[in-house]
């Protein structure tokens, strides 16, 4: 039986409505781990050098070709930790949806230490961490899931920098 959702009720379950879920994907970075929809990320591809961008910030790596479109690829570390990641043996790049839908810029590529993986979004397996220090920047939630340390990257304000800057 398929259930139809109301647009007002809330995306993860919650006592008055137990039982809904969303597909997520964990991207895993150094020390932490990025929380996007499963709907974002368009593909996983294993690491490849980047071409460098002239007079590029810090968290943009470079640009990589797929698809016969060149993709900017960001470490996310950068915005956490203030330092970006160097690539590992098992590193990939994980190409998600740019949801501002700017057609110049269509795809962002998250480095990644390794394999992403599915998961499965609800109140059960989902904390939001309550902190005193500043968010930081890309950023619009801290959170656990299941128990890891994770953060939700705020997409629409990192595909505008990447945007200014390509």
């Amino acid at each position: 039986m398929i259930r139809e959702i109301s647009l007002d009720e809330p995306a993860v379950s919650t006592p008055k409505n137990p039982g809904i879920e969303l597909r997520g994907v964990l991207l895993p970075l150094q020390a932490t781990s990025l929380l996007l929809p499963n709907v974002t990320v368009v593909e996983v591809i294993g690491f490849r050098e980047e071409d460098p961008v002239e007079n590029a910030p810090g968290w943009l790596r470079g640009l990589v070709t797929w698809n016969q479109r060149r993709i900017p690829v960001i470490s996310f570390e950068y915005f956490v930790h203030q330092e970006a990641a160097d690539a590992g043996y098992r590193a990939r790049i994980a190409l998600c949806h740019n949801i501002t839908g700017d057609p110049r810029l269509p795809y962002i590529g998250i480095l990644c230490k390794s394999i992403p993986r599915l998961a499965r979004v609800n109140d059960q397996t989902v904390a939001e961490v309550h902190f005193q220090e500043i968010a930081p920047q890309m950023t619009l939630k801290h959170i656990t899931y299941n128990g890891e340390d994770a953060w939700i990257p705020d997409m629409d304000k990192l595909a505008d920098e990447c945007a200014k800057i390509l």
